[in-house]
């Protein structure tokens, strides 16, 4: 079972302009891998999602798919602001390892409906391994209803 030790933003810009179109970000994640993860040579693949908090933090749950797992936020009180996501594929072939992940996202791109002075942004970082469970919506279908 692997062990997520540490999930660091880096080079976050003091200050964003509206309207920027792409801030380039970089996301360091340190995992750590059990013996039994490295004698099977185990794959995982990491999903980091980046959002902008407002207020208490959204609970994250987890619809966990391989490659591609998702994330439904559950709102305290106000909805926090989905920015964007990182897939990587890894492999556990030693006890820890460091993964630096560049994002490019647009952080000056405004909701309309809220006032900003700031953006405080949170990443969060799920492995999901080869051997585990899968979660998957349906689409959705729409029908009628007679009366």
């Amino acid at each position: 079972m692997a062990k997520i030790l540490l999930v660091d933003l880096q080079s976050v810009p003091e200050v964003i302009n509206v309207s920027d179109n792409v801030n380039d970000l970089t996301v360091e994640t340190t995992i750590q891998f059990h013996q039994l993860d490295i004698d099977q040579k185990m794959e995982y693949c990491l999903h980091l999602f980046v959002y902008d908090i407002h207020g208490t933090v959204d609970v994250p749950v987890v619809l966990a798919n391989w490659d591609e797992s998702s994330v439904i936020s559950v709102s305290k009180d106000r909805n926090d602001d989905f920015l964007g996501k990182a897939v990587v594929m890894l492999k556990a072939d030693k006890p820890e390892v460091i993964i630096k992940t560049p994002l490019s996202l647009h952080l000056g791109k405004l909701n309309r409906e809220r006032s900003y002075f700031t953006r405080k942004l949170e990443v969060f970082a799920t492995v999901a391994p080869v051997v585990g469970r899968a979660s998957k919506w349906s689409r959705p279908f729409e029908t009628q209803i007679a009366y």
